[in-house]
């Protein structure tokens, strides 16, 4: 996952444009991305906003992910709704 330093809305007025970013399991071995992570951020200041180079204004977290066995689960009936997609 990928997170804003707790200093960069009050530094740099910029927020995550989706709140957190969560990296595909997927993104590994993609030849279109060549193993570089971007982040999509807002403005919320009405002055340009100048990242430098090797600036730090975000950070990755290491999570586990688990993947499930869909083989074996019993799919309910959702009439919609967060959630409702499996």
């Amino acid at each position: 996952m990928i997170a804003l330093r707790s200093s960069t809305p009050k530094k740099k007025g910029l927020i995550l444009a989706n709140g957190i970013g969560v990296i595909d399991s997927d993104y590994v071995d993609n030849s279109k991305n060549e193993g570089q992570i971007f982040i999509q951020v807002y403005n919320l200041t009405d002055n340009e906003v100048l990242v430098e180079k090797n600036e730090c204004i975000a950070q990755g977290l290491v999570m586990p992910m688990n993947k499930l066995d869909l083989d074996n689960v019993k799919l309910v009936k959702r009439d919609g709704g967060f959630g409702s997609t499996l």
